[in-house]
C-alpha cells in the first residue's frame, strides 16, 4: 500500500537526484571522505625553526584602508568586547571564556571563531596605546586555545581556520609593540597557528569548492610564507592562482554571483597581493591581473551606489565596503578601475539616466556545481536615486532558520512569479535542484530585455526602460503572474503614488491589478525591517503587462 510517507520520501529522493547531478566528481568523492578527513589533525612535533621563521617573518597583513575603515569598525562595540559581550551579525551573546560555547546559530558561531572583532581591539590599541586592549586580545586568544582542542567542530572547521589565521596575523601587526616583547605569548600563538595550518592542509574543502576552497588556499599560501615552507608555498600558490582563475568570470565577477562575496574574495586577493609584494614573490604580477578584473567589475556594478546591491546572498555588515576595497587596490596595487555598464558573463547590467540607476540581474543561480548562495532573482532589479535605494530586493537576513526560504524565494525579489511557482527549485539552506534558464535579448545604457524559463518550463520576458525621470517595466508571461515591487524603508504607497523623504513617484498600471502588502526586508545581516511591497497581477491572456514609475519634481506629495 502506497502511503503519504512514501510519497514524501520519493520527492526527497528526486530532490537529491536533481541536486547531486550538477556536482563535480571531486565534490562527490569529497563528501564521501568528509567525515574521515574532518577527524584528521596535526598531532606531531613542531620544528623550532618554524617558530623562529614565524617570529622573524617579513610581511604584514594589516591594511589601513580595510582594517581602519570607520564603517567596518562601527560594527564592533569595544567596551562590550572588553566585557565579553560579543555582537556579530546584529546578534549579541555573552562569551564564556572557559568553554567558548555559545547557544547561537551556526553562522554566528562561525563568526565568533573568525576573531574579526579582535581587529577592532587592535585598532583601539593602535589609536590609544592602552595596554588593556592587548591584555584583552591576549586573554581571548589564550582562552580560545585552552577551550578548543584540535578536534572541536566549529573552532577547527577548515573555513573558520581559514578566516581566523589572517585575523590573528593582522592583530599581531596592530599590537606589534606589545606582541614582540611577549615571547611566551608569541611562541604560544605561532605554535597554535602552525597546528591550525597543518590541520587545514588535511581538511581542504574539496567537497564544497567555491569561496570556501579559495579561502582555504589563501590561508595555506599565507602560512607557507609565514613559516617559510617553500615546498608548500610552491604547491599552494599554484593551486590558489588556478582556483582564482577558475572562479572569476570573463567580465571579472566572482562566479557565485553574490556582490557581497565578490567583495570578500577581492579582499582576499588584496591581502595575498600585499604579502607577495613585500616578499617580492614572482607570482605577484599574475595575481594583479585578477585583482584588476575584480576591481573593474565591482566599480562597474556599484558606481555611485551607497550600498552593495542585494542579489543572491548579499547584505551589509559582512564584507568590506566598495570605497575601502577601492582605496586599498589603488594604493597597494596601483589599480585605477575601468567601468562598463554591461557585465555580460555574470548577467549584471547597470542602467543609468541622470540621478536614476537600475541594477538588473539576468544571470543564473551561480555555477552549476555551486548554487548555494543563489536566490530566485532572475530578471529582478534594484533602483537607486542619487545612490540611495528606492526599490529593493529583500536581502538575506540569516543562513539558518525559517526565514531562509522566504529570502531566497521569487516573492522576495523585484521580479515575476508565474502560476504561483518559484523560478528555481531551492531547498534546504544552500541547495538547488532544478534551475531557471535565462537568455539576454538586448542591453544598452538605458534599456534591457531578457527572458527566463522556470524549472517547470514557464516563460517570462521582461523589458526595462529607464529615463532621467521614469522607469518602465513591461512583462510577458505564459501563465498567470504576480510581479513584486519592494519599496525601500521609509517609502509608502498611497492612492497611486509612492512617497518618502526624498522622492515622490507616480505609479501607472499597464493592464495589471495592484495590491499593497507588507513584507520583510534585511539590508544588513541579522536585522529585519517591515517594508511595503506592491504586487501587480494579471491573468494568462497572452498580452504584455507592467507598470511605469514616474519621478515627480517639485513639491512632495503627502498622501
Amino acid at each position: 500500500m502506497y502511503s503519504v510517507n512514501d510519497e514524501g520520501m520519493f520527492r526527497k529522493f528526486i530532490l537529491y537526484v536533481n541536486t547531486i547531478k550538477y556536482l563535480k566528481l571531486q565534490q562527490i568523492t569529497g563528501q564521501l571522505c568528509k567525515k574521515f578527513r574532518m577527524k584528521k589533525c596535526f598531532c606531531g612535533d613542531i620544528p623550532p625553526t618554524c617558530i623562529k621563521n614565524a617570529v622573524g617573518h617579513k610581511f604584514h597583513l594589516f591594511i589601513d584602508e580595510l582594517d581602519g575603515d570607520s564603517g567596518y569598525l562601527s560594527r564592533f562595540d569595544i567596551e562590550q568586547i572588553m566585557n565579553n559581550h560579543i555582537c556579530l551579525l546584529n546578534e549579541q551573546h555573552d562569551l564564556n571564556l572557559s568553554t567558548w560555547e555559545v547557544p547561537a546559530q551556526h553562522l554566528w558561531r562561525f563568526n565568533l571563531h573568525y576573531f574579526e572583532y579582535a581587529v577592532a581591539l587592535g585598532m583601539a590599541y593602535r589609536r590609544t596605546k592602552e595596554p588593556k586592549y592587548f591584555a584583552k586580545f591576549k586573554s581571548l586568544v589564550k582562552s580560545w586555545i585552552r577551550a578548543n582542542p584540535i578536534w572541536c567542530r566549529d573552532a577547527w572547521h577548515p573555513y573558520t581556520i581559514s578566516m581566523r589565521i589572517p585575523n590573528w596575523l593582522i592583530c599581531f601587526d596592530l599590537f606589534e609593540e606589545a606582541f614582540i616583547t611577549d615571547r611566551d605569548f608569541q611562541t604560544l600563538t605561532y605554535e597554535s597557528i602552525y597546528r591550525q595550518y597543518k590541520t587545514l592542509a588535511m581538511r581542504l574543502e574539496t567537497w564544497q569548492l567555491g569561496n570556501h576552497y579559495l579561502e582555504n588556499l589563501k590561508t595555506m599560501v599565507l602560512c607557507s610564507l609565514l613559516f617559510r615552507d617553500e615546498a608548500a608555498y610552491s604547491v599552494y600558490i599554484r593551486k590558489f592562482l588556478a582556483e582564482v582563475e577558475a572562479e572569476l568570470l570573463a567580465d571579472g565577477f566572482h562566479f557565485e554571483l553574490s556582490p557581497m562575496y565578490h567583495h570578500i574574495i577581492l579582499e582576499d586577493l588584496l591581502r595575498v597581493s600585499y604579502a607577495l609584494k613585500q616578499v617580492e614573490a614572482v607570482e605577484y604580477d599574475q595575481l594583479q591581473t585578477f585583482v584588476k578584473k575584480m576591481t573593474d567589475a565591482m566599480a562597474s556594478l556599484e558606481k555611485g551606489l551607497n550600498r552593495v546591491p542585494l542579489f543572491n546572498d548579499s547584505g551589509e555588515g559582512v564584507a568590506k565596503s566598495k570605497a575601502a576595497l577601492m582605496a586599498a587596490a589603488m594604493r597597494i596595487c596601483e589599480i585605477h578601475p575601468r567601468e562598463t555598464e554591461i557585465l555580460r558573463e555574470s548577467g549584471y547590467f547597470r542602467l543609468q539616466a541622470g540621478d536614476l540607476a537600475a541594477i538588473v540581474d539576468s544571470g543564473l543561480l551561480g555555477p552549476d556545481y555551486m548554487p548555494g548562495h543563489g536566490h530566485c532573482d532572475c530578471l529582478s532589479f534594484e533602483l537607486f536615486y542619487k545612490g540611495n535605494p528606492i526599490f529593493v530586493n529583500a536581502g538575506t537576513y540569516k543562513y539558518q532558520g525559517k526565514e531562509r526560504k522566504y529570502f531566497r524565494s521569487t516573492a522576495a525579489h523585484n521580479t515575476v512569479m508565474v502560476n504561483n511557482h518559484e523560478q528555481s527549485e531551492l531547498w534546504g539552506e544552500h541547495r538547488a535542484a532544478r534551475r531557471v534558464r535565462v537568455e539576454l535579448v538586448s542591453a544598452g545604457k538605458t534599456a534591457f530585455k531578457g527572458s527566463c524559463e522556470s524549472y517547470l518550463g514557464e516563460n517570462h520576458v521582461r523589458k526595462i526602460e529607464l529615463t532621467e525621470k521614469s522607469l518602465q517595466i513591461t512583462d510577458y508571461t505564459t501563465g498567470t503572474a504576480k510581479s513584486f515591487l519592494h519599496l525601500a524603508p521609509g517609502l509608502h504607497y498611497r492612492n497611486g503614488r509612492i512617497s518618502g523623504a526624498d522622492v515622490d513617484i507616480s505609479v501607472r498600471l499597464m493592464d495589471a491589478n495592484v495590491e499593497l502588502i507588507e513584507c520583510k526586508y534585511s539590508e544588513t545581516f541579522g536585522r529585519l525591517e517591515d517594508i511595503e511591497c506592491l504586487v501587480f497581477s494579471w491573468g494568462n491572456d497572452g498580452k504584455e503587462h507592467g507598470y511605469k514609475l514616474i519621478l515627480n519634481e517639485g513639491e512632495k506629495y503627502n498622501g
